[in-house]
């Protein structure tokens, strides 16, 4: 008994020794610092506090809830998305929107695909115009043609597929959209401004092309100015090749809140309806909220 007290007191009184020369185990030794977020398979981003669950684009696909509100210069566009995948990056399901604007009100709901550089979209798009009828036939139109109120209110349901998609090139990327649209519900021998499309339509089809380059620029790449050109044709009109140039704007204010911008006006066409005939289809913001 002895024998052990003497050990454990030279080894307390060694202890001690070791401690004041420096030595020693020292308890004020900083802790090593905390792993970066891409040891846990994080991917940063400066427009998210990392703190926050980011479910959007990380994490397994699932099942989720979307919705979409744009909200602009006398538009507003409400969205919701059922489906499955990662919400806004890679999905399949369901959008269904209402159009509410100050020529009229309608809606769509059809199938999308959307993956990282392409999203493609099918279905019925339902517009009732407020003060547009559909149009006698002649060969060009005007202004005061369009806004007369002589014929039958227009009633349009636009069939359409759209395909979008974009190439990194430089500093930016080269963006590419075409779509066909099937116009019905128009009277026999009568034409139809479309309004989602900005053109006079001779039913049933239009096609639509569209070009362009944007430069991406940021902290995280995550705003873009470019310029696109437009071209739409009626098949069932004579000479009626419509060419739009202008240019387009997206700011990323946070990974809910972006502002954008289209400013393409009409360049060539069989018609003289001004503005109204131009893609001034976004100015304002957009908000996005999606289930975790």
């Amino acid at each position: 008994m002895a024998l052990a007290s003497a050990t454990v007191l030279a080894i307390m009184a060694q202890s001690a020794r070791a401690h004041a020369e420096g030595t020693g185990p020292s308890y004020d030794t900083p802790l090593p610092p905390e792993p970066p977020p891409e040891a846990y398979g994080i991917t940063t981003d400066e427009l998210i506090d990392l703190r926050m669950r980011r479910s959007w684009n990380d994490g397994n696909a699932r099942p989720f809830l979307a919705t979409t509100l744009d909200v602009g210069w006398v538009y507003l566009r409400p969205r919701l998305s059922v489906g499955y995948g990662n919400p806004f990056k890679t999905w399949f399901g369901v959008d269904v929107n209402a159009i509410v604007g100050g020529a009229g009100l309608g809606g769509y709901g059809g199938l999308r695909l959307a993956l990282p550089r392409f999203d493609l979209r099918v279905g019925p798009r339902y517009f009732a115009a407020f003060n547009r009828d559909n149009l006698n036939p002649q060969k060009s139109y005007n202004r005061v043609d369009l806004d007369s109120t002589a014929g039958t209110p227009s009633r349009v349901i636009t069939f359409e597929a759209e395909a979008e998609a974009s190439v990194p090139l430089g500093p930016g990327d080269i963006i590419g959209l075409g779509s066909v649209s099937y116009v019905t519900n128009v009277p026999q021998g009568q034409l139809v401004f479309e309004e989602t499309l900005r053109i006079i339509v001779a039913p049933p089809l239009l096609w639509r092309g569209r070009g362009g380059y944007v430069v991406r620029f940021g902290s995280s790449r995550q705003h873009s100015v470019g310029i696109v050109a437009d071209v739409l044709d009626v098949p069932k009109r004579d000479d009626s090749l419509t060419v739009r140039i202008g240019p387009v704007v997206r700011v990323v204010l946070s990974r809910r809140v972006e502002v954008r911008g289209s400013f393409v006006p009409t360049i060539v066409s069989p018609d003289h309806i001004g503005l109204i005939g131009g893609d001034f289809t976004e100015l304002g913001f957009r908000y996005r909220w999606a289930t975790e």
